[in-house]
């Protein structure tokens, strides 16, 4: 099922249009479904929660790549919108690398026991960690464009033939300073609440993600 979730995860994802990036095209459409299959793989700590064509799209340790720290949702509640805003990239014939930064409202509460109420921890992170994707244009099969709409996620395979060799999630070596700094540099997320963290007896909601998928699969 395309919107089916990690247990204790409901989640949903937010792009920001720039000119890094044409969100309607088939290289928007794969950076896209990418980036939100590794997400969901990395909270599920298995690549089997990806979108359809996601491990066959992967390089072949991304078992490990998912599963490398334990996710948040492996052993509390969380609810959370992700933001995805792309930030620069660098052409090299088929081979592309593109660096997006990357912002969250995340609630997050230990699991209720036995209908018990819950306390939920809500945080709001502006831009800050830059996510990295290198892809391949490999074989001759395009992953398909104008994927749009109200599903959460695609129904069927919308990589194409293309192939990732990297993905860093967060960037937090010393070689990520520049684009940390550049992401810091961003004006604030407007979709994000003003206070940074607090506490309370209700999550944040997941806000609609955008652009989202096609209602009837591709």
């Amino acid at each position: 099922m395309a919107d089916r979730l990690p247990p204790r995860l409901q989640t949903s994802y937010r792009w920001f249009e720039t000119d890094v990036l044409d969100l309607a095209s088939s290289e928007g459409t794969f950076v896209r479904a990418y980036t939100e299959s590794f997400e969901l793989s990395f909270e599920g700590q298995s690549p089997q929660w990806g979108y359809p064509g996601f491990v066959e799209a992967s390089p072949s340790d991304i078992d490990e790549k998912v599963t490398f720290v334990p996710s948040e949702s492996s052993h509390n509640d969380v609810v959370s919108t992700l933001f995805f805003r792309p930030l620069r990239r660098v052409d090299d014939g088929p081979n592309v690398r593109i660096v997006l930064c990357r912002s969250e409202i995340f609630s997050i509460a230990p699991s209720a026991r036995g209908g018990g109420s819950q306390e939920w921890r809500n945080v709001h992170a502006q831009w800050g960690f830059p996510v990295t994707i290198d892809l391949t244009k490999s074989g001759d099969v395009l992953p398909p464009a104008d994927q749009a709409g109200p599903a959460p996620a695609p129904y069927r395979s919308v990589f194409g033939s293309w192939k990732v060799t990297d993905f860093e999630r967060l960037g937090v070596r010393p070689e990520n300073s520049a684009d940390i700094v550049a992401c810091d540099a961003l004006p604030d997320n407007p979709d994000i609440p003003r206070i940074d963290m607090y506490s309370g007896p209700d999550p944040v909601p997941t806000l609609p993600s955008y652009p989202g998928w096609p209602a009837n699969g591709v």
